[in-house]
């Protein structure tokens, strides 16, 4: 199995899928492997990506939330957070962090309240979101993901101030975004990664991940081989096996190459 990250390693930095590395991931599929994006994207974010790298096959969404197949078009496994825990963790943020902002994803909907206009439509241009007053009172059906914002406090202070206050009921992570993304308890991207690859008869040992933020260091802690992409932050590289290009000069592709000539 090859699993590998979307922002800042499967796409160049103005978001574009470079052919080198499309012809690569499906070189690897052609040849047997398993190719899973894995991104802390929902589905609703990343419709332009299913669409340009077009692999009918295992999707790993919002840093393991939801594991999605994209030719039968239906999640997998799906792990929500419980609206008992959503409530909590919305009334003892407010009160640890004084000026904190919440958005909340669902299966296919989203909410957020004010201060997330500066932040939603940077994520993507198909990302649609209803602006709520109160998100405690708008809560979706079924909740994959909670982001925080606090633009006044710096991203790395708080994820350690949400870290402290949530005290092991969610998963706290980051992307690179403006913002923290908060999954069920035990849900990251190497969870779900370790229970598809059970699905499939695939020891940990025959999976190589790739990756380039904070949210992708469980899988690249899990995988038999791990790669941080040149442009990954600090915390990222140390935790891989191997630290190789940049997404800008297509690193994933040349290291994908790399391994089928290898295997």
């Amino acid at each position: 199995m090859i699993a590998t990250d979307i922002d800042g390693t499967m796409l160049r930095s103005d978001h574009s899928l470079s052919d080198n590395v499309r012809r690569s991931l499906w070189t690897a599929k052609e040849a047997g492997i398993h190719v899973v994006p894995a991104t802390g994207r929902p589905i609703t974010v990343a419709q332009e990506v299913l669409d340009a790298l077009g692999l009918p096959d295992y999707w790993v969404f919002s840093n393991g939330a939801i594991t999605y197949h994209a030719e039968a078009d239906a999640v997998i496994r799906g792990y929500w957070i419980d609206h008992s825990v959503t409530s909590w963790l919305i009334t003892t943020l407010r009160a640890a962090i004084p000026g904190i902002e919440f958005a909340l994803e669902g299966e296919r909907t989203a909410v957020h309240e004010s201060k997330f206009r500066s932040v939603v439509p940077r994520i993507s241009d198909s990302y649609v979101a209803h602006q709520v007053d109160d998100i405690a009172s708008h809560l979706p059906d079924r909740i994959q993901k909670i982001l925080a914002f606090q633009p006044e406090i710096k991203l790395d202070s708080l994820y350690q101030q949400i870290n402290r206050a949530v005290d092991g009921r969610v998963v706290a992570s980051y992307s690179g975004m403006e913002f923290i993304e908060l999954s069920a308890s035990l849900v990251t991207k190497a969870r779900a990664l370790d229970e598809l690859a059970v699905q499939l008869e695939v020891d940990p040992s025959e999976v190589a991940v790739f990756g380039d933020n904070h949210n992708d260091i469980p899988m690249l802690n899990w995988a038999g081989q791990s790669y941080a992409m040149g442009n990954a932050s600090e915390d990222a590289k140390e935790a891989a096996d191997e630290v190789i290009g940049t997404n800008d000069d297509d690193g994933l592709a040349h290291a994908i190459t790399k391994i089928l000539a290898n295997n």
